[in-house]
């Protein structure tokens, strides 16, 4: 049931911020503002303007003068998650430092294109740069503030740790709650039910190898998006669905926090700050503006 990732492109600082890139869905009422994020507004003004200088510097090619719609949701999901991200570091008391922006300023105007930029341009690709600098140095919170992050949500923790049972028909997959219902437990069922290749030896589990746990932002950009959405909604040792997708109806298991206590801590290590910072999206109430879409928080994607 994995899905090959996108392939993108940007320029310059832009590229790694774009290319990064819950189950509350959202479009802004308001005809002036592009998106919020938590009731945080981002004018529809200021998004045009940064609209064309994006086209006026050669990121984006302009049709009939007005960014293409797919280049401009590209744009959103990158405002989206910095706003997200200034939030974050304030709730969460991540200090944003000044020498961090001294240097990306420093490297900036190092290149040669830099200066000619326009200034929305320039503050963007310096904001979303200062972004991967403060991430990149977060460390990982104690484990009992993981496990109650998890507890709540497991991906609030932006971690998500999953077995499923795949099969056919809604009916089949009904039958398949009742019996894990009755005592049946979900590697049994899922070796006996499941028509997922080797879930008779994974007993269903989705894991990484020898890490039972995956990074929530790896799953969304691998894993089919109505199956995320019940994974997102998915309660810890609650066998949830049946879930529709692409591939056919799946009962989903996030496993509960004692089970995988070890894993979601080395997962959130590898890189806590995208790893939290995507948590925490996961359950901000995000709205675009309708004229770009609708925001997928289980998937942190406009469609």
């Amino acid at each position: 049931m994995i899905k090959s990732p996108r392939t993108s492109r940007f320029a310059a600082a832009l590229a790694v911020t774009f290319l990064l890139g819950l189950t509350a869905c959202g479009s802004v009422s308001s005809t002036s503002e592009a998106f919020s994020v938590n009731g945080t507004g981002y004018s529809q003004d200021d998004f045009n303007k940064l609209s064309t200088a994006l086209t006026g510097a050669g990121q984006f090619t302009a049709i009939n003068g007005k960014i293409k719609a797919a280049d401009a949701v590209v744009v959103l999901r990158a405002l989206i998650r910095y706003e997200a991200f200034l939030q974050f570091t304030k709730d969460n008391d991540v200090k944003i430092l000044e020498t961090d922006r001294a240097e990306v300023l420093k490297n900036a105007t190092a290149d040669e294109k830099f200066p000619a930029y326009p200034k929305p341009l320039q503050d963007v690709l310096i904001n979303f740069n200062v972004e991967l600098a403060t991430l990149k140095k977060m460390a990982p919170p104690a484990i009992a503030d993981i496990e109650k992050l998890y507890s709540d949500s497991p991906a609030t923790a932006g971690v998500l740790c999953l077995s499923h049972i795949l099969v056919k028909t809604e009916a089949e997959a009904k039958t398949v709650l009742a019996d894990l219902k009755s005592g049946t437990t979900f590697a049994n069922e899922a070796a006996k039910k499941s028509i997922e290749p080797g879930a008779d030896k994974s007993g269903g589990s989705l894991a990484n190898g020898n890490q039972p746990c995956q990074a929530l932002e790896y799953l969304q950009t691998s894993f089919d998006k109505d199956f995320m959405i019940g994974a997102v909604a998915a309660k810890p040792g609650v066998p949830t669905g049946p879930v529709k997708s692409s591939f056919g109806y799946h009962i989903i298991l996030s496993a509960p926090f004692a089970d995988v206590k070890d894993s979601v801590a080395t997962v959130v290590a590898e890189n806590p700050g995208r790893t939290l910072l995507a948590g925490y999206m996961s359950t901000a109430d995000i709205k675009v503006s309708s004229t770009y879409g609708v925001w997928n928080g289980a998937t942190a994607t406009i469609s």
